[in-house]
């Protein structure tokens, strides 16, 4: 049996804690898998952003110096619980499965997902040009370089995924200033579920605007919203009378036909999002909803008509053919049903599906009355239609896309900060400059992957520091007991400079010279033996 060498190649800035928990760990598990390897962490020691695709393509080129074969592109806060590190002759991407000691802390596995660990044959990884080093911040380098596996033709899964086709028709929503409004028929204190179906457009980022927030559906006095945002994925966003605002995002990474159900129960204190009959989300509140009571329509296609300026820059730009209002919660059962529906309008009964009583609005694009969406519940509560373009939407039943192989592996989340995409915005602009470079330019085609990747890693070498070693015998136990005192204090309790000073009975500057002395020593460490 052919033996395979492994570089595991670690990208690294600060977190120090974190790093020599992962060390020690990942050595352990290395060993006791009898796997042959050499590690290998690259530093970033400067002022500029943390560039992770450019450290992994440094750490590539050792890797190949070392004679590895094959290498795992390893982020430093995933420590591995049972995890697959073994030879794979395509790209496979491990991170799977994660626990977190912090309830609160969690990682997105969508079906495109390629961050995190990945490993790759060292030829593969040529074929491609490695990472771009164009990405700056956090977030979009593995978005980048799976694409760049798709570009290159290297083999991948294949997904089907389920869109329920058929022929009808639907409203055409053009983004800018188009809309459909009708009387606002929801008590927020009471129970209602809500369905839509639509099909958003292909995502092109604008470049104008820090955020692509597209409501799909919204009561504005209420902060009620269902969106298409510019991560890909759906969101339902609802405020209490405290401020406080609950949000469900949908972890599916996704741009095909779709529907969503969301229902509100106020006597649990309980909302739902369901995506394609199943239920990715829900959240409890403590206090009631807010209702100011002023708003008196609801709107398909914006978040809210500026009467003055005529401007909201949240239009949602794709079809809508179906919408929905239920005065009580649907179950489980009746949300399969209706959204699998091909042959029978919500206003019937089939199947587990017998909520027909409790249809307070339906609006179907087939039923359009001069400028108005026909109400099929029989409550007269038409829709009016501005600036909508009826049109026919037939669809293919199953749309096949190429994701990642992906092993079944289970990594420990150590804690930190959440990154990218928070409760609708990002939380740092660079994420969102790559974002744009990646739709508008990679996914466009106005980017060559083949001049920017591993080969170009000298063009700049002042950006990036190297530190490696190839056993790792780097400790906190190695450096001077006086450094590291100040350094556990300040780095790893998280006491400020002062607070640390008044604790050991030292001037400031002594621990301000101690930390950064702990530093220098830890980074020696991680020099080449």
């Amino acid at each position: 049996m052919e033996m395979h060498k492994l570089g595991v190649i670690v990208p690294f800035r600060d977190r120090y804690e974190h790093l020599v928990e992962f060390k020690s760990k990942i050595v352990e598990y290395l060993n006791k898998k009898n796997i042959q390897y050499e590690l290998i962490i690259i530093e970033q020691d400067d002022a500029k952003l943390f560039n992770r695709g450019k450290l992994l393509n440094i750490g590539f080129k050792y890797a190949k110096q070392l004679n590895c074969d094959y290498v795992a592109f390893h982020d430093v806060d995933m420590i591995p619980i049972d995890v697959d590190y073994s030879y794979s002759e395509t790209p496979t991407h491990l991170s799977s499965k994660f626990i977190s000691k912090d309830p609160h802390f969690k990682r997105i596995v969508f079906d495109e997902y390629f961050g995190g660990v990945t490993i790759f044959p060292v030829e593969m990884f040529e074929v491609i040009n490695g990472y771009s080093n164009d990405y700056w911040g956090w977030g979009y380098e593995d978005d980048d370089l799976l694409h760049r596996c798709k570009l290159s033709n290297i083999p991948l899964d294949s997904k089907e995924l389920i869109v329920n086709g058929s022929n009808t028709a639907a409203l055409k929503f053009n983004g800018i200033d188009a809309y459909v409004s009708a009387k606002n028929i929801i008590n927020i204190t009471q129970r209602f579920s809500i369905f839509v179906s639509f099909y958003p457009d292909e995502l092109i980022c604008d470049h104008k605007k820090m955020n692509d927030i597209f409501t799909i559906f919204s009561i504005p006095g209420y902060d009620f919203r269902i969106s298409y945002n510019g991560f890909r994925r759906y969101a339902t966003e609802i405020f209490t009378r405290d401020s406080e605002i609950i949000y469900i995002n949908s972890d599916i990474k996704t741009n095909y036909k779709t529907n969503i159900v969301v229902t509100v129960d106020p006597t649990l204190k309980l909302i739902q999002m369901y995506q394609d009959g199943n239920l990715i989300g829900y959240e409890y509140y403590e206090s009631s909803l807010y209702n100011y009571n002023r708003e008196k329509n609801f709107y398909l296609g914006c978040a809210n008509i500026d009467t003055q300026n005529k401007i909201d820059e949240t239009y949602f730009k794709g079809l809508i053919n179906s919408f929905a209002i239920y005065d009580g919660i649907l179950s489980e059962k009746e949300i399969k049903e209706i959204s699998t529906n091909k042959y029978f309008g919500l206003t019937q009964n089939f199947g587990e599906y017998i909520s027909a009583d409790n249809l307070k609005l339906y609006y179907d694009a087939k039923f359009i009355k001069g400028y108005e969406l026909m109400d099929l519940s029989g409550n007269g509560n038409n829709g009016k239609i501005s600036k909508c373009e009826m049109v026919g939407l037939s669809y293919d039943e199953t749309k096949v896309i190429q994701i990642p192989y992906r092993r079944d592996c289970t990594f420990l989340l150590l804690s930190h900060d959440e990154n990218g995409y928070v409760r609708n915005s990002w939380k740092d602009v660079t994420t969102r400059y790559n974002q744009l470079k990646f739709h508008n330019e990679m996914e466009q085609g106005y980017r060559n992957y083949k001049l920017d990747g591993f080969e170009d890693t000298t063009s700049n070498p002042a950006i990036i520091d190297l530190e490696y070693s190839t056993n790792i015998n780097i400790s906190l136990d190695s450096i001077n007991p006086l450094f590291k005192e100040s350094f556990l204090l300040v780095e790893i309790d998280g006491l400020t400079h002062p607070e640390a000073a008044v604790k050991l009975g030292v001037p400031v500057g002594t621990v301000l010279s101690r930390v950064y002395r702990a530093r220098k020593e830890l980074r020696k460490l991680l020099v080449c033996i």
